[in-house]
């Protein structure tokens, strides 16, 4: 087969559009993650957050951290995976920031398109894990019942290695919160934290457990991009050398 220098321009280039690809990938991958928070007064329900997010090791951030959040007030007395919970999804990647004593990132997804969750009267920031501990869980916009955004969020830590298992300071740190109708106590959203890091458990006793991270299955398409672009170069490398 004879390939024209047209043909020839378009083969490396495919390829390097894929090696680009390829290079980028490598630093950029994406990962499963799984975070259960023990909940004494609910089981053998516990609030989980069931997830994915990209993580670029080059600069140690994380991106597209969504998933869904168990309440673990609702369904009847099943433990996952075969319960009947209420799972709210959360969308919305708004905080994420490097912590170097604790050697990672820390990324909060929450339900909302912003990050109104506990009341500020207690000059809190309204969504961090101690400003809901010094509010006592209560709802952003107290005291009108119909103010309450229903907000939630999962705040999960990310260490520089994702697969590697956390230390206990490090799952410590993790916590969520739940101010949707299933999680709401009068005017207290469920929230989980641990009293080392933040000074208290959560309004139901709920504190953070485990958390495990994999590896997410390339999609089919990567490969098939990949080998493309091999093929291409393939055809390219034989032809110079019948020339």
């Amino acid at each position: 087969m004879k390939f024209s220098k047209k043909h020839v321009a378009s083969a490396v280039s495919a390829f390097l559009m894929v090696a680009g690809a390829s290079q980028s990938m490598a630093a950029v991958s994406t990962y499963n993650i799984e975070t259960v928070w023990y909940e004494p007064d609910t089981q053998p329900r516990d609030t989980i957050f069931l997830g994915t997010f990209d993580y670029d090791s080059a600069t140690k951030t994380v991106s597209n951290l969504r998933g869904i959040l168990s309440e673990s007030m609702t369904g009847d007395p099943i433990a996952y995976p075969n319960d009947n919970m209420t799972w709210l999804s959360l969308d919305y990647q708004l905080k994420s920031w490097y912590d170097a004593t604790l050697g990672g990132t820390f990324a909060a997804t929450f339900k909302n398109d912003n990050t109104n969750t506990f009341w500020t009267g207690t000059g809190g920031d309204g969504w961090s894990p101690q400003s809901g501990v010094n509010a006592g869980g209560v709802y952003y916009g107290f005291p009108g019942a119909g103010n309450n955004p229903g907000n939630a969020y999962a705040l999960v830590f990310i260490p520089d290695d994702p697969l590697q298992a956390l230390t206990q300071t490090q799952i410590n740190h993790l916590a969520y919160a739940d101010c949707a109708a299933g999680g709401m106590m009068g005017a207290v959203c469920m929230t989980g934290t641990s009293a080392e890091v933040y000074g208290a458990i959560g309004t139901m006793s709920g504190y953070p457990l485990s958390q495990t991270i994999t590896a997410a299955v390339p999609e089919p398409s990567t490969y098939a991009m990949l080998g493309m672009g091999l093929a291409l170069m393939g055809a390219v490398v034989r032809r110079r050398r019948q020339a």
